[in-house]
């Protein structure tokens, strides 16, 4: 392991021993990470020799790699929307499925649009992103846990939307949303709770399971968000959720429960899944 490309090989065939799905790329992504090089910089200098303290820092993030610690934890960060976030062990790491939500989101702006609420906001992307891309909006971001909100304001600072939104530590099933809105996003917990064993050593043992476990037939959230949605959003305001792909009967018929909800949409992922339901809350006067 004297330069850069035998490196790579070992922690490839390290990673690889582990069950990791993707050895190559964690290796270079992790190596780069150690030497403060970008992937593409690693190729043109693969013959560089590493030094000793190079090697011990390189060496460190493949064994947590290999106890399949997922590596946005160890790098400090998740790319979304061509964005680079923040994240640790207090919030959920971004998905690129939850990038549906935003563009449902940013289809369903208007000239009215004035307030967004992105629900249970973790490392803060929804909020984050809205407040980018919709910047004639007011966003309010609500999350229960102080550790993630303190890393959701650390992204928008990092982002320079620190002004621009308005962060708000609270239990969405307990307290007052702040509103009313245009529009409300949300991402809650959608797994069962007799399914957060199941998956993958990167999910179930290093992320928070109160950002995963959606209750026993995971659809605890939405049986709170959804009824409490109606007296928070504007006229014709929008409920925009994401959903689990097996999810989209329970969750749209806990919507046609309630009568102010019209234009119940259900969207698909570019994987074929069902990702996002959309709803409008009715005009009082059609």
């Amino acid at each position: 392991m004297k330069n850069i490309n035998s490196f790579l090989n070992w922690s490839e065939s390290q990673l690889t021993q582990a069950g990791v799905l993707s050895p190559r790329l964690d290796s270079e992504v992790l190596l780069a990470h150690a030497l403060k090089l970008s992937r593409s910089q690693l190729l043109i200098h693969s013959k560089k020799t590493l030094n000793e303290a190079e090697k011990k820092c390189a060496e460190i993030n493949v064994r947590r790699r290999r106890k399949r610690e997922p590596v946005s934890l160890i790098t400090g960060y998740q790319e979304f929307w061509s964005l680079d976030f923040l994240v640790d062990e207090n919030v959920l790491i971004p998905r690129p499925e939850t990038e549906l939500l935003i563009e449902t989101g940013l289809n369903c702006i208007s000239p009215a649009s004035k307030n967004i609420l992105d629900l249970g906001t973790g490392s803060g992307v929804l909020a984050l992103v809205m407040a980018k891309e919709a910047s004639a909006c007011k966003v309010t971001a609500l999350e229960i846990d102080p550790k993630a909100l303190k890393i959701a304001k650390q992204n928008a600072k990092n982002h320079g939307m620190r002004d621009r939104i308005k962060f708000l530590c609270k239990d969405l099933r307990k307290e007052d949303w702040g509103g009313p809105y245009s529009m409300i996003l949300s991402n809650p917990p959608y797994i069962s709770s007799t399914d957060i064993d199941k998956l993958m050593p990167e999910v179930k043992n290093y992320e928070p399971r109160k950002a995963l476990d959606g209750g026993l037939t995971g659809i605890e959230f939405y049986k709170s968000i959804i009824p409490i949605a109606i007296n928070q959003l504007e006229e014709k305001g929008f409920l925009i959720l994401e959903i689990g792909h097996n999810q989209v009967n329970e969750v749209t018929a806990l919507l046609r429960q309630f009568s102010a909800y019209q234009k119940i949409e259900v969207i698909k992922d570019y994987s074929g899944y069902n990702r996002v339901v959309k709803a409008q809350k009715e005009s009082r006067y059609g």
